[in-house]
């Protein structure tokens, strides 16, 4: 269950963000997810939840932007939606297939309540 030191990374970086003196309260965590990232969303959730507490994140919800993954076969050129790895180019049917998104794991925002 890598999701639970993912969470632990989660909260150590939102410390580090956070200006120094800030008396506030993280309240929403925003996150990229890819769907070629591996990480199982509810684990990673429930992880954040327990390990949150006293913390300046104690009241903060994860949310989650899941990001699609796309793909680009390198025989033919063509860029298509991509659900796991090992998948086939569906034009051509290549397995020659370069990762352009999905492996996203990115905080792209942290609100602060006083």
């Amino acid at each position: 269950m890598h999701e639970l030191s993912i969470a632990h990374s989660l909260l150590s970086i939102i410390e580090r963000s956070v200006p120094s003196g800030n008396k506030g309260t993280v309240t929403e965590v925003h996150l990229d997810v890819g769907t070629l990232s591996a990480i199982e969303l509810d684990a990673l959730v429930f992880s954040f939840d327990i390990i949150k507490d006293k913390t300046i994140s104690s009241k903060a919800n994860l949310i989650i932007n899941s990001i699609q993954g796309k793909g680009k076969c390198r025989s033919c050129g063509s860029v298509f939606p991509i659900d796991k790895f090992g998948e086939a180019c569906p034009e051509c049917n290549s397995f020659s297939i370069d990762i352009l998104q999905g492996k996203e794991l990115k905080i792209t925002s942290i609100s602060i309540e006083d």
